[in-house]
C-alpha cells in the first residue's frame, strides 16, 4: 500500500479527481483549464486541457493539452515524461521530454525548434538533475504534507525553457469565494520566483531580478475529497494581474 500525498487517508491503491479552473486577467475571464489527476501505486499522471476564451481569444487564440507522468522512488517524486500539444494562433506547437530511468541523458523534442534569434539558448550542460513543472508542484505539496515550509529550489526544464524555481512560505490564509463557485477555505501560500537560464525571450519587458515572492503566489488548499491541491494562483505583471481560480463545481 502506497501512501498518497494528496489525500487524508494513510494509504490507498488509487485516486482520481478532476478540477476545473477559471483564468482571469483583472476582472475578465480569458481561459478555462480542466485538470485530471490519476494516481496508481507510486505513479501519478496529471493531464490538463486549456483553452483561451473571451476577448483574449480574438487576439491570442490558444489551445493545449498537457500530459505528464511522475513516479515516487525512495519517497521522492521524480519526473518520467512531459508532453504538451498546443495550437497558438493556428500554429502547432509540440514538446516532449523523457527522463530515462537508467540515468542516461534525457531525451527532448520541440516543434518548432527554438528560434535563437528570439530566445536564449538552452545549454545541454544545464539539463542535469532537472524535472518538469508538474513534478515540481508535487514536491512542493509533499513538503506541505509533511508540515514543512514550501521553501525549495528546483531545477526545471519543460522542453523549451530552462529555469530555476524558488519557492518561499508566505503563511496561511482563509480564501473567500470572491467569484461565483470559486474555492473558499483555508490555504497555505507559497511565493514563487523564476530564475531564467535559457529559452526565455531576448526582447521582453519581464525583469526577473525585480520580482518579489509576493508577485507570484500559489495557494494550496484541500478539496472536498481531502486532496491537497492548488486552489488559486495569482501572478502580477506589468500588463495586469492574472488569477487562476479552482471552481467549486469540480471539488
Amino acid at each position: 500500500m502506497i501512501s498518497i500525498f494528496f489525500v487524508n487517508q494513510s494509504s490507498a491503491n488509487s485516486f482520481t479527481e478532476d478540477y476545473l479552473y477559471d483564468v482571469q486577467l483583472g476582472n475578465i475571464s480569458v481561459g478555462k483549464s480542466v485538470v485530471s489527476v490519476l494516481i496508481k501505486g507510486n505513479e501519478i499522471r496529471v493531464s490538463a486541457k486549456t483553452k483561451s476564451e473571451g476577448f483574449l481569444d480574438l487576439f491570442y487564440n490558444y489551445e493545449s493539452e498537457l500530459i505528464t507522468n511522475s513516479y515516487k522512488e525512495e519517497n521522492i517524486w521524480k519526473a518520467d515524461n512531459f508532453l504538451v500539444n498546443g495550437i497558438l494562433n493556428s500554429n502547432k506547437r509540440y514538446t516532449n521530454v523523457n527522463w530515462p530511468k537508467n540515468n542516461k541523458e534525457l531525451y527532448y523534442r520541440t516543434i518548432p525548434i527554438l528560434d535563437l534569434k528570439k530566445v536564449y539558448n538552452v545549454s545541454k550542460s544545464s539539463l542535469k538533475n532537472v524535472i518538469d513543472p508538474i513534478t515540481a508542484i508535487l514536491k512542493v505539496i509533499e513538503n506541505i504534507k509533511k508540515e514543512s515550509p514550501c521553501d525549495i529550489k528546483l531545477r526545471i526544464f519543460d522542453g523549451r525553457r530552462r529555469y530555476d524555481l524558488l519557492t518561499k512560505h508566505l503563511g496561511k490564509t482563509f480564501l473567500k469565494n470572491d467569484r461565483p463557485k470559486s474555492f473558499s477555505g483555508n490555504a497555505i501560500i507559497c511565493g514563487i520566483k523564476i530564475i531564467p537560464l535559457g529559452g526565455h525571450r531576448r526582447n521582453s519587458k519581464w525583469q526577473p531580478e525585480e520580482d518579489q515572492f509576493s508577485d507570484f503566489k500559489i495557494f494550496f488548499g484541500r478539496t472536498t475529497s481531502g486532496a491537497l491541491f492548488p486552489v488559486r494562483v495569482s501572478l502580477e505583471r506589468w500588463f495586469g494581474i492574472v488569477t487562476v481560480r479552482l471552481l467549486k463545481s469540480n471539488l
